[in-house]
């Protein structure tokens, strides 16, 4: 696809020039095959969604703002024989008319903004610099970082320039708003390709949700139905206290990775975004999750973090709640105190990646600690 068939509408490809209005060019060639009609089609009814023809008329749009900014340099204002190559360039790139498919949208960008650093290219005097402080204002609310190293570098040479009793040179300043605007476009195109991934990796967690949501509430489904069929529980129930931190750890692991993806997901780097869309990085971090909700499930047996917030084992079971007398006649099962603060904790274990580094560097400085004043004593 060429840029002029991108940004405005192209001109006619050679075979359309010579071709007569039935479609079949003047040698009397065959008209469109088959397959070319069907994709034509195709690009017809994908531009015709919501979503896509949203993005086509914002398109659009941009491109009516390049035709009003390029209209507004004044041609005799150009200094150098390339900016008056770049102005017929983009004038006759913004003067070409045609219907973009949503199959060429994301091209489509490309060379719109492709146009739009060209137009910078014309700009020059106090027009040049307001346009570089405005820009930088803008990259702001994508990078505040990099707003900060451009708008340094202006500084600086605006700064120089004031020292030496001379006027900025302007190809300098071209320079660095070029370089600005790259990095503007690269963050457009950077949520643009993120949407679907974020789709992807949204409907990725959420089905990892689902299903350790069913395996934390299947225990409670499966005590109602072993208590109507026996008067005793069975024996698998002596693991229920580690299941629930195992599956209290995965839930908590997902959950965050569902948090993250909903407002980290701008600050992400593009390796990151492609990350997060993979099956095998979400099962990675469950098993993190999952581990951190062990060590502090043993912690918590082992009395090394004792005290009201923490769960006590030997008071932990299901207790059978009973609807007082005169009402509505009604028993429900629910986890007792100690067996509901193993699962708040393990959740937090495998939501929070640095509680449990943290526990066990502590464990691990009082450990030493504690080493070390005994053989201080056996040396004494």
């Amino acid at each position: 696809m060429t840029l002029q068939s991108i940004v405005g509408s192209a001109p006619a490809t050679i075979a359309e020039r010579i071709s007569g209005p039935s479609g079949t060019t003047e040698r009397g060639s065959a008209p469109k095959t088959l397959r070319e009609r069907t994709r034509a089609h195709r690009a017809r009814r994908k531009r015709n969604t919501p979503i896509s023809r949203a993005g086509f008329d914002m398109l659009r749009l941009y491109r009516t703002n390049l035709e009003v900014r390029l209209g507004c340099i004044d041609e005799a204002s150009l200094q150098t024989p390339n900016q008056k190559e770049t102005y017929a360039s983009v004038t006759d790139l913004l003067k070409w008319e045609t219907e973009q498919s949503s199959a060429e949208s994301e091209a489509a960008w490309d060379e719109a903004y492709r146009a739009e650093r060209m137009i910078e290219m014309l700009l020059s005097g106090i027009q040049l610099r307001q346009e570089i402080a405005a820009r930088v204002d803008e990259l702001a609310f994508d990078n505040p970082v990099e707003a900060e190293r451009f708008r340094v570098q202006f500084e600086a040479i605006a700064k120089s320039s004031s020292e030496s009793h001379t006027t900025a040179d302007d190809t300098v300043l071209r320079s660095l708003l070029l370089r600005i605007m790259e990095r503007l476009h690269w963050h457009a195109k950077k949520r643009f390709l993120s949407r679907p991934i974020r789709r992807q990796a949204t409907k990725n967690i959420l089905w990892c949700m689902l299903a350790a949501f069913a395996l934390a509430v299947l225990p409670y489904v499966a005590v109602w139905v072993d208590s109507q069929t026996a008067t005793d529980l069975s024996t698998y129930w002596t693991l229920f206290a580690l299941y629930t931190a195992l599956v209290s750890g995965l839930l908590g692991a997902f959950f965050s990775r569902l948090i993250t993806i909903q407002h980290d997901w701008a600050g992400m780097t593009l390796d990151e975004v492609f990350l997060h869309r993979e099956f095998s990085y979400s099962l990675l971090r469950a098993g993190v999750g999952v581990c951190g909700a062990l060590v502090a499930f043993f912690f918590f047996k082992a009395g090394l973090i004792e005290g009201a917030l923490f769960p006590k084992f030997d008071k932990m079971s299901m207790e059978k709640i009973v609807s007082p007398d005169g009402s509505l006649a009604m028993a429900f099962v629910v986890p007792s105190k100690d067996l509901a603060l193993v699962t708040v904790w393990c959740f937090l274990a495998g939501f929070s990646e640095k509680m449990v580094p943290s526990l066990l560097s502590n464990t691990e400085r009082q450990l030493s600690e504690a080493t070390g004043s005994g053989k201080g004593g056996l040396r004494g």
